[in-house]
């Protein structure tokens, strides 16, 4: 009987803990595990479903076996955030709404249920928090990440679309997400995931230069920035002062290592948040992202244009 994908996860990440002694291997290593479990499983499409009382599904047969358990009484249910939702069955999972559905975009495993009227299906797409820091934050308890349908979003810091494609979900067909990435490999992939999802723009550009990418983009209502870089609060500054509206939000993940590496953590957040504070902005939260990503923070600002 073959392993399902979620036992082949736990099993690598169990051995992974017990050979470093401690939990703090199995962040490095969850990119590894995934990379080993989206080798190891092939999809087997989506995970059909029929109505009961509304939005319970069945799971029927998935040849990746349980990729992301949900047993025959998954519901799915809107998530405080606008936007987003939880299947709630044996596993509690994160999803959202398929902009394109049928399509996959990082061997994900999908959910459909019955929308309502009669031959209509509605897909949500699991959204995995070991892969994702904004699922991260949303799972750490960010009361709020401004990231809603309609909402136009820069983006920096897109890698290869993983989040990007959830974002892009989120915020739907009347919402926009400006995404830039600098490594010209992530940034194919990311054309390549844009080519679908028509409301993502790809920039293959470096962030610290947003006039080279300012006839790209228009204002935005909120900048998301994961670039993992010593000047990432500089970064996120000038991307402001070119595209972000007046009182309008930044949500940023923070990795103390990649700023300073001799100074606790704690210190390096407060520090990044000062930057903010001088760049015009006002801190609105602070969280971990703990279990997901040692030594994260995620922060949200808003940005006040016209303060002095």
């Amino acid at each position: 009987m073959a392993f399902g994908a979620s036992k082949l996860r736990s099993n690598i990440e169990l051995v992974v803990v017990l050979m470093s002694g401690s939990q703090e291997t199995l962040a490095d290593a969850v990119d590894l595990v995934d990379a080993a479990v989206d080798g190891a499983v092939e999809a087997a499409g989506t995970v059909v479903a029929s109505a009961v009382d509304g939005a319970v599904v069945t799971a029927v047969g998935s040849a990746a076996g349980d990729v992301a358990e949900g047993g025959s009484n998954t519901v799915v249910e809107p998530h405080r955030h606008p936007g987003i939702f939880i299947a709630k069955g044996k596993e509690h999972m994160l999803v959202t709404k398929n902009l394109v559905p049928g399509e996959s975009v990082y061997g994900e495993k999908r959910i459909s249920v019955d929308g309502g009227v009669e031959g209509t299906k509605i897909e949500y797409r699991v959204w995995n928090p070991f892969r994702s820091k904004l699922a991260a934050g949303v799972l750490g308890g960010l009361d709020h990440i401004f990231i809603q349908p309609g909402k136009k979003v820069l983006y920096l810091g897109a890698a290869s679309g993983t989040s990007v494609s959830h974002v892009a979900d989120i915020v739907g067909p009347e919402g926009v997400v400006y995404a830039v990435e600098f490594s010209p490999r992530s940034g194919r992939d990311l054309i390549n995931m844009a080519k679908k999802r028509t409301n993502v723009i790809p920039i293959v550009e470096d962030a610290r230069l947003p006039n080279k990418y300012r006839m790209l983009i228009s204002t935005v209502d909120v900048i998301f920035a994961d670039v993992a870089q010593p000047d990432q609060a500089r970064i996120v500054i000038r991307n402001a002062e070119s595209f972000l509206k007046d009182l309008g939000h930044v949500v940023i993940s923070i990795k103390a290592s990649c700023i300073d590496s001799t100074a606790p953590p704690d210190v390096i957040f407060a520090a990044e948040l000062q930057k903010l504070k001088e760049g015009r902005f006002k801190a609105l939260e602070q969280v971990t992202l703990e279990p997901y990503e040692r030594d994260h923070a995620m922060v949200s600002a808003q940005y006040r244009r016209h303060t002095s």
